[in-house]
């Protein structure tokens, strides 16, 4: 029997889930959850999880630091990840400052944004320096806008997930005994023979059966009715 495309195999493969705590809440009380908002609790600073082994002082000294380089504005190349580049930077240099603090020199929050800022500095004059080498992305000779190119892997992520709802579709018209039979061959992998013994039939009858069930949808995902395309008979 010959196997159907990969992707009719993952027809059977069980869709993400999302399982935050928001959920199961509804748009409105969700965006108040998001914000920190309402009755909801506040939300941690961002990229808490990279500095809660720090000392508040040292934290606040990231934070402030970070700000300070305007997080908002970001090379070309790091446009999508700037902010948590730049979080990933201030933290290594916290930990710096924490090693060579000097109590009698001042504060911990003082020599930490001290060493934190020139740290972000210079690791954004670097970044900067690069951005400006980069050559200009080609744009539309008419309305100037920059070409966008086309990302293949994208489209055949967003194709298959598309034909994959179209082979559900598909076998959602066809009778319960004759899903059962594509769904064990195709989606559990069981052989022929197997299913020949499990329903009580011959082994070529399972081929034949399964033979005309894949071209019935076929035609279905050709835009046919299940009444045009007909029935391929049941069990008995």
């Amino acid at each position: 029997m010959p196997a159907l495309p990969s992707v009719w195999q993952r027809v059977w493969q069980p869709e993400t889930v999302c399982t935050t705590p928001c959920a199961g809440i509804n748009p409105t009380r969700r965006r108040f959850c998001t914000a920190g908002g309402g009755s909801m609790s506040r939300q941690p600073p961002p990229f808490h999880h990279l500095l809660r082994d720090l000392p508040s002082p040292l934290q606040r000294a990231v934070h402030h630091a970070v700000a300070q380089q305007h997080p908002t504005r970001a090379p070309r190349s790091c446009a999508c990840h700037w902010q948590e580049e730049l979080y990933h930077e201030a933290a290594v240099a916290a930990c710096k400052a924490l090693q060579t603090y000097d109590p009698t020199k001042g504060s911990l929050y003082s020599w930490g944004l001290r060493v934190i800022g020139q740290h972000l500095q210079r690791f954004c004059a670097k970044e900067w320096q690069v951005a400006r080498q980069e050559c200009a992305y080609p744009c539309d000779e008419e309305t100037g806008e920059e070409v966008a190119f086309v990302d293949g892997e994208a489209l055949e992520w967003i194709e298959e997930r598309v034909l994959c709802a179209q082979v559900r579709a598909a076998l959602a018209q066809l009778p319960e005994r004759e899903r059962c039979l594509i769904e064990w061959y195709f989606g559990e992998g069981l052989s022929e023979r197997a299913i020949a013994k499990w329903v009580g039939k011959s082994k070529s009858w399972v081929h034949k059966r399964l033979g005309a069930l894949v071209a019935r949808l076929r035609r279905l995902l050709l835009g046919g009715s299940s009444e045009e395309v007909g029935k391929s008979g049941d069990f008995e």
